[in-house]
């Protein structure tokens, strides 16, 4: 991945402190006949600075006739080769000027250099390492030492290298950036992180270094910070795929925080009980979409990039976008027909869209493809059952079981079947299976508590309801069963109790799913520049949802862009406070 180092940059380096003039006090008599040298070497050194090439070479040529063992002019000579791309001449053209003076430390730092370009690390590094034993403080030395070094694979070296030439020239942004960059692919993230932070300091418009900085962000598992320097990336480089590619993959973290990186969880149907109250993921619409823009930037970009076709259906289901999602997925496997997660996503998408023949053709076609797949097995199972084929759904559940005992879902799905026919003794025996494997599934410990129940034992029910809420403590419909369990037991206190609490929480998630259509809809009206009526919908969200961070945020953007500066402060540092990681206020 570091292939690259700045062809001007690495110019710079070349000139920096190598053309140097002779010593001031330069004599008449000097100039007269043999200090022509002298004149032919100024002059040339005045055409390379400039980048008249070809007249500097002449006149550095003309100087080493008239004194061939100026060790200076052949230096020069070869930077100017060099610069003229004749690499393998300049390289002679070093090595010369530091075999007439091997105290020339830019010799030797040059001769390196030229090595390096023509694939020679090996003799690039002991030049350089001549150099340094001549000037051991010169940091653009170092950096050079460091570049060869980790094209070597020596990484911990290098890194030595470029901390040592960052120590001795603090505002050289190159030697931060590429010391971050061999810090993180040696692993140490967080020590690589700050050395990016820093390059970005030093030079702002370092694209690079905001590409590097988001990728280290988010495999720490950073997913706002990886997204705030990502942007930064594709604004600075917006035909650069791979940073597109991962700020969809942070947006798509924020924005779906449930979602598995890669692949779809299998989740487990609903049934009268929490349902998706206590699975549901918190999604935010806003960032979604960019992930989906990111996405598809990605692969206009890069058009046999499966894994981003893969990621781009990942965030279209998120959005509820199953049509989108199928096109995406269809695409990966058009890339890759062997491709089993896109396999087992496009079946998920269906199984979203309600189209459960087509999910079902689809796992099939997967499961000739792996059989051995306990999730494609499970996924079928799934699809079955939506289809009301129950006896088909058990057959595939149990094999998916067989594969893989601890496939909690499979166990939970088939409880759900054969609680559906009645089948009570063995609808518990699967739910406890379930949570041996998952002590804290609140579903399959709420659906063990409704099986106790109908078989009339409601202290067990009780009991399995009261352990769900230790999980799941905001699930209406835990309470609500509860509520009737106890009420059936004669607690009518109790009952009363858990009913009140039930009313309390589905009126809470009432008024949850209406903060966020007042929010949606206060993001349309703030795109389309009616302040008034985005601050409108935003004030009713924070009414509705007092502790929705996203409400107060949005909020506060609104009275930013009016000019109320004090109150959109204000609104800011509440969703700061309900949720630290919130994205600063532009």
């Amino acid at each position: 991945m570091l292939s690259f180092i700045k062809p001007t940059f690495l110019a710079r380096l070349m000139i920096i402190g190598a053309l140097v003039c002779p010593p001031a006090g330069v004599s008449q008599a000097r100039r007269a006949s043999p200090a022509t040298a002298e004149q032919h070497f100024q002059r040339g050194i005045a055409l390379l600075e400039k980048q008249q090439t070809a007249r500097a070479i002449e006149e550095l040529r003309s100087a080493i006739r008239l004194k061939p063992r100026f060790a200076e002019a052949h230096n020069a000579l070869g930077l100017a080769l060099a610069r003229n791309g004749e690499v393998k001449l300049a390289s002679d053209s070093f090595r010369e000027a530091a075999g007439l003076d091997p105290k020339l430390y830019k010799a030797h730092r040059n001769l390196g250099r030229s090595l390096q370009q023509l694939g020679d690390n090996d003799g690039a590094v002991a030049a350089f390492r001549q150099s340094l034993s001549i000037k051991a403080d010169d940091a653009d030395t170092r950096f050079m030492l460091g570049v060869a070094l980790q094209q070597k694979g020596m990484a911990a070296s290098a890194i030595s290298e470029f901390r040592e030439a960052a120590r001795l020239e603090p505002r050289m942004a190159e030697a931060h950036f590429y010391l971050g960059y061999a810090l993180a692919a040696s692993g140490k993230l967080q020590e690589a992180i700050p050395e990016f932070e820093t390059t970005l300091k030093l030079k702002p418009d370092y694209s690079e270094a905001y590409y590097y900085l988001g990728t280290a962000r988010w495999f720490s598992g950073d997913a706002n910070g990886a997204a705030a320097a990502l942007k930064a990336a594709v604004k600075q480089m917006p035909n650069h795929a791979d940073s597109h590619y991962y700020l969809g993959l942070a947006l798509r973290k924020i924005g779906d925080a449930g979602a598995k990186a890669g692949e779809l969880s299998p989740s487990a149907p609903d049934m009268a009980g929490p349902g998706n109250g206590t699975r549901q993921a918190s999604q935010d619409g806003e960032e979604l979409e960019g992930a989906v823009d990111a996405l598809r930037a990605t692969v206009r970009l890069k058009p046999n990039f499966i894994q981003a076709y893969n990621e781009l259906g990942l965030a279209l289901v998120a959005m509820r976008d199953p049509e989108g999602a199928i096109s995406a997925f269809n695409m990966a496997i058009r890339l890759d027909p062997n491709n089993m997660i896109a396999h087992h996503n496009l079946g998920m998408a269906l199984i979203q869209k309600g189209d459960y023949a087509a999910a079902v053709e689809q796992y099939r076609r997967l499961l000739a493809l792996a059989p051995e797949s306990s999730e494609a097995h499970y996924n079928l199972g799934l699809a079955l059952k939506n289809k009301d084929l129950f006896d088909e759904a058990i057959v595939e559940l149990q094999r998916a079981i067989a594969l893989q005992p601890s496939l909690q879902e499979a166990h939970y799905t088939l409880g759900v079947i054969l609680l559906q026919q009645g089948k009570l003794g063995e609808s518990a025996a699967a739910f406890k299976a379930a949570l041996a494997v998952r002590p804290d599934y609140a579903e399959a410990r709420y659906a063990l508590g409704t099986v106790l129940q109908q078989q009339g034992d409601l202290t067990g029910a009780i009991a399995a309801f009261r352990e769900a809420l230790k999980t799941a403590p905001n699930a209406p419909e835990i309470h609500n069963t509860l509520g009737s369990a106890l009420r059936q037991q004669g607690d009518t206190e109790g009952a009363r109790v858990e009913f009140q609490e039930a009313a309390r929480l589905n009126k809470k998630k009432s008024d949850v799913q209406a903060a966020m259509f007042a929010i949606n809809t206060g993001v349309a009206r703030l795109k389309e520049g009616q302040l008034d009526a985005a601050i409108e919908r935003f004030e009713a969200a924070v009414r509705l949802a007092p502790d929705d961070a996203r409400a107060h945020y949005n909020l506060a953007r609104a009275l930013l862009l009016k000019g109320r500066k004090e109150a959109a402060q204000a609104e800011y540092q509440k969703a700061r406070r309900l949720d630290p990681r919130i994205k600063p206020l532009m």
